[in-house]
Parts: C-alpha cells; sequence; structure tokens
C-alpha cells in the first residue's frame, strides 16, 4: 500500500542481519527504509563515541543488507528531550564528524530529530546544512513546527500527535490534515523529495492518517485499499491490547 516504511524497532533493539535482508527480499524493489538509530547510542550513551562507538558499528554492520540493495533511504537520530543545546552541541558535532567513511558514499540521508526547544537556533539550522544533515519536521506539542529544508534534495516530517497525556494517541481528523497538506505542499516546491511518516501508531491511526495525507495531496497508494489483506490480530478471539483495534476497521 504505502512506498516507504519508517522501522521503530531498532530503536529497541539491533535487529539481526537475516532479519533486515527478508526486510529486502520481501519488499518491492522500489520500497525504502527510513531506520531509527538504537536508543543505547543516542539516549543511553548520549552519541558519545567512547561509549557506544561498539554498538555503533554493531548496528550499521546488521543494516548492511538495506544501504548495499540501495533501500535505505535514511538513519534517523532521534536525540532525547535531555540533550541540550548548550552541553551537547559539541558532542553531535563530533559525532557526525567520525560518521563511518566508508558509509559516507551510500545514497541514504542523515536525519536528526531534535527534541528540546533549544536547538530551534539559526546556527543549528546552518550547521545542518553545512553538513549535509536533513532536518526531521515535528508534529508534536513541545516544538514548534518548522519546515526548514537544509538538504534541497531530501525533506523528512514525522508527526507525532497532540495526545494530552501520550502525544501519539490521537487522530489528526481531516480539517488537520487540509491544513497540513498546504503546508506540505510548500516543502515539496522547494526539495527533490519528501518524506512523512505518522508515528500516532494507537489504534490504526498512523494508518489511516497516511491515508488521508495521501488522497489530500493526490498521492495513489501501491494497492488499492480492497487489495490489501491486512492481518487479522485476533479479532474472534476478543485477545487485542487496550486501545488498539485490527486496522481493518480503518479501511
Amino acid at each position: 500500500m504505502f512506498y516507504t516504511n519508517e522501522i521503530n524497532t531498532t530503536f529497541y533493539n539491533i535487529p539481526s542481519k537475516r532479519v533486515v535482508s527478508n526486510w529486502v527480499k520481501r519488499t518491492p524493489d522500489d520500497f525504502s527504509f527510513s531506520v531509527k538509530i538504537p536508543q543505547t547510542i543516542t539516549h543511553v550513551h548520549k552519541l558519545n563515541l567512547d561509549e557506544c562507538s561498539e554498538s555503533l558499528y554493531s548496528f550499521f554492520d546488521s543494516m548492511s543488507p538495506l544501504y548495499e540493495s540501495g533501500k535505505l533511504l535514511a538513519f534517523l537520530i532521534q536525540l532525547p528531550p535531555s540533550f541540550k543545546r548548550d552541553l551537547h552541541f559539541e558532542i553531535l558535532k563530533e559525532f557526525i564528524q567520525n560518521w563511518p567513511s566508508e558509509l559516507k558514499n551510500s545514497k541514504y540521508h542523515v536525519v536528526i530529530e531534535f527534541r528540546d526547544l533549544s536547538w530551534m537556533k539559526e546556527d543549528i539550522f546552518s550547521y545542518l546544512r553545512a553538513n549535509n544533515l536533513t532536518y526531521c519536521a515535528v508534529i508534536e506539542p513541545k516544538l514548534p513546527p518548522r519546515m526548514d529544508i537544509t538538504t534541497p534534495e531530501f525533506a523528512y516530517i514525522r508527526f507525532h500527535g497532540y495526545g494530552k497525556e501520550i502525544w501519539f494517541d490521537y487522530l489528526f481528523d481531516k480539517s488537520d490534515i487540509a491544513e497540513w497538506a498546504v503546508k506540505i505542499r510548500n516543502v515539496i516546491k522547494n526539495t527533490g523529495k519528501i518524506c512523512i511518516y505518522f508515528n500516532n501508531h494507537f489504534s490504526g491511526y498512523a494508518v489511516k492518517n497516511s491515508l488521508m495525507l495521501m488522497e489530500e495531496l493526490g498521492i495513489s497508494t501501491r494497492k488499492s485499499k480492497k487489495d490489501v489483506n491486512m492481518l487479522e490480530v485476533k479479532k474472534k478471539a476478543r485477545t487485542l491490547p487496550k486501545n488498539q483495534r485490527s486496522l481493518d476497521s480503518f479501511l
């Protein structure tokens, strides 16, 4: 149905190379993946290379089937809220400066997602542009919805949501989608490619909102909704987790 997928499981655990190879084998030739850097690197060790180098190279090795196949679209470096500009900017610079040279020529993008307001400074965006780093525009309560394009050939947007208790327990309605589509069209005019992911995964909201936005932007799905056989998540046995419903109900 879709053309790309953002892999979030890598944030929690580094998958085996065999698992990653299966992602490559079981998707269409023109399908692409964005992959989230593990939290042990970004959140636990906060990009400190003295502490995270081993995990980083293990992660890159596991991801090799993706970039060797050409299906790797981006690495997403999501920084924790505790990662502050004044305290950690130099650490970020060192981390990027020491990005493995053997990976620099691969055709993928490095995306930076900030989670703290201290990074919303013009010198930060200038740094991203100078180092060919893509700014991750975020739709969430604590940061402004800036749509800065720091790499002319690529833009990256993540919709988290505005849930009162949990951000991503949120369904964007039709008027929300129409409003964001206007802003996204302006980004499309000024970049070669745009990648948009919905992280509001409660109850299949991400799927529903993705389809709504694609329709609003005039982007066709890979297959019609009727052609897609969604997994049955034990509906008849009534064993669905709380706050989760089968995706079938959204199609």
